[in-house]
């Protein structure tokens, strides 16, 4: 179980441990210093402003949760947000992409 003691790096390490040994992705809570920057590359502050706008790094931003004031990521949803992002071989293609979606 994590306590608020532990670090962030920690808590991520005890959330995919357990996912990994079969718990569901859905019922796993990580704080948002475990998921900004650890899993997606981006800064709390961008995180919060995302929150906001409901968009992040050019893209729907990733679903959370609130408990009472604190702000929690399920699992699931970062990893689903991950796997929807658009992956690309080079980056010219990733230009070409950019440029055809502007």
């Amino acid at each position: 179980m994590t306590t608020k003691t532990q670090p962030p790096s920690h808590m991520l390490a005890s959330a995919l441990a357990r996912y990994r040994d079969g718990f569901d992705p859905a019922l796993i809570e990580l704080p948002e210093a475990a998921v900004f920057p650890h899993l997606i590359p981006a800064q709390p502050a961008t995180a919060r402003k995302a929150r906001t706008t409901g968009s992040l790094l050019g893209r729907p931003a990733p679903r959370f949760v609130k408990r009472g004031r604190a702000v929690r990521y399920r699992l699931k949803d970062v990893l689903d947000w991950l796997a929807d992002g658009e992956s690309y071989a080079s980056t010219a293609e990733a230009n070409v992409a950019g440029r055809a979606a502007s």
